[in-house]
């Protein structure tokens, strides 16, 4: 009888093996539309702009419809938005005003998501995909434009501001897309995905208000395409 059990076993085992591969990798590229959000009084967001990515994709099988995804991105994650700041002219006198930064910053983020397939509709498959981002901050720049509160012209500067990001970013992770299968196991993949910062993704504290806090999100809508072998 064990003889029996394990011999289904492994003929079951077998059938499932050849039926689908336990891993697939591939090659992913994106385009994507960032901005930030913010918790803290009177920071705001000034819109959306536009960033990209590429990376390494990486699918381990649990079923032939379910499977973990993970990988690496590089991603090129930019925004615009506008705090309080202060700038110390001399010793004795500081100017208040407001400043608008363009920040483009770039990290390695690494996802792990779980993802789950139709069966084939026609010629394709549907996915979708929730999980969990762990980015690491690579370096950070900024164009500023500094207008004063008393009037005067404003002031306006780039540079890095690494010093303004944690090194960290965690985010949580939706997408959605379909599979276009091209010849035996490879397949292209396309979809949107949304990624939103749920952790403060800044340090430090306010120029103007030392009592406050620096506070941001930087989140973004991408729209990729993969290839998987």
């Amino acid at each position: 009888m064990r003889k029996i059990v394990f011999v289904v076993f492994l003929f079951t085992t077998f059938n499932l093996t050849a039926q689908h591969k336990p891993f697939q990798f591939g090659f992913k590229g994106a385009a994507n539309i960032g901005w930030f959000g913010s918790n803290a009084k009177n920071y705001s967001n000034e819109g959306v702009e536009f960033g990209g990515s590429w990376g390494f994709v990486a699918d381990i099988y649990l079923m032939e419809n379910y499977s973990f995804t993970t990988g690496f991105d590089v991603v090129y994650l930019n925004g615009s938005m506008s705090y309080p700041y202060a700038i110390q002219d001399t010793i004795d006198n500081v100017t208040t005003g407001r400043m608008e930064s363009k920040f483009k910053t770039k990290y390695v983020e690494v996802p792990i998501i779980f993802t789950m397939k139709t069966k084939e509709i026609g010629k394709l498959r549907y996915f979708g995909q929730i999980g969990f981002g762990m980015g690491f901050l690579l370096n950070a720049k900024a164009d500023n434009t500094f207008t004063p509160d008393n009037g005067s012209e404003q002031v306006s500067e780039e540079g890095a501001h690494s010093d303004l990001f944690k090194t960290t970013r965690q985010s949580l992770i939706i997408g959605a897309g379909i599979e276009i299968p091209l010849s035996g196991s490879t397949y292209i993949r396309t979809g949107i995905k949304y990624d939103n910062a749920f952790i403060n993704v800044m340090k430090g504290n306010n120029r103007a208000d030392l009592t406050v806090a620096n506070d941001a999100r930087n989140n973004f809508m991408e729209l990729n395409l993969s290839i998987i072998f």
